[in-house]
């Protein structure tokens, strides 16, 4: 902590402006021997048996891929809203279809930023680390990452209608005679295996994200503005499977950063603001 002398003597010839701009830069700029938050959460996830990391739009974002809060908002004057859902198909297979191929398009010419790299390398070099991500762009698993969480679906897969058994398929375009992609197993009109408002996260994926969280020493949150509250619910899971594991005790301590450029509501214990490309491969440096 910096202690101000009770009286400090003004050099001759110094206005009070000057004076007190060196003053300023003599106390603040110098290094502190005090930890801050990033080497504290550095230290945490160094630590930390089990990780589970979190993340949201604004890490994609970073790559360049459109985000539903903002460029991606509106197509064709119809707001994301619109389209994402199953009336919305099954009112409109062939609409609902275009947007979803353009949105590959933009996807693919897209690719992993510094972030996702960071993760899919600090994930490799130790145990204990699980992705869930909100994501549907695939970027993850593009960086390196083996079998990510992918809660809300994949922009890269098809489920069929009958059976909504999936399948991958990376086309940008449909040769069928209807313009729509068929499964190979019953011959239906498949959609985009996205999870559509109105619907259930997919309960294998949620399960296991569910699993991760009660698991984890540290969740890492990244890039997501928590009006989505995948990530609330998750830290709410982990805090109240602590709280039933030891009701008469002090449950074991949960620690939630949280890295992301724009403020959120996503509740947490350390917060650093800023890109996530910048942050996260000094945060997860080996």
């Amino acid at each position: 902590m910096i202690e101000w002398k009770k009286y400090i003597i003004r050099p001759w010839g110094l206005t009070n402006a000057t004076f007190c701009a060196r003053v300023h830069r003599s106390l603040f700029e110098r290094r502190m021997p005090m930890p801050t938050q990033f080497t504290e959460a550095r230290r945490l996830l160094r630590d930390a048996k089990d990780v589970l990391i979190i993340t949201g739009a604004g890490i994609s974002a970073e790559s360049g891929v459109p985000t539903f809060r903002g460029s991606g908002e509106r197509w064709r004057n119809r707001h994301f809203s619109e389209l994402a859902s199953l009336r919305a198909f099954e009112q409109d297979p062939r609409l609902i279809w275009e947007w979803y191929l353009y949105r590959r398009s933009l996807v693919a010419a897209c690719e992993p930023n510094a972030a996702h790299l960071a993760i899919a390398d600090w994930a490799k070099s130790r145990r204990g680390v699980e992705l869930a991500t909100q994501n549907v762009d695939g970027l993850h698993e593009r960086a390196g990452f083996v079998q990510p969480f992918n809660l809300h679906g994949s922009l890269w897969r098809n489920a069929c209608l009958a059976c909504m058994r999936e399948r991958e398929d990376d086309s940008l375009a449909f040769d069928a005679k209807d313009g729509l992609p068929r499964s190979p197993c019953h011959g239906y009109v498949e959609r985009p295996a996205i999870v559509w408002f109105g619907e259930m996260l997919p309960k294998e994926e949620a399960d296991q994200a569910r699993a991760a969280a009660v698991m984890a020493d540290v969740i890492l949150v990244i890039g997501t503005s928590g009006l989505v509250p995948t990530a609330e619910r998750l830290i709410d899971c982990a805090k109240a499977a602590r709280a039933i594991s030891n009701p008469f005790g002090t449950p074991s301590p949960l620690v939630v950063i949280e890295v992301n450029l724009e403020p959120s509501h996503v509740p947490c214990d350390i917060r650093l603001q800023g890109r996530a490309g910048d942050i996260l491969p000094r945060l997860l440096e080996r």
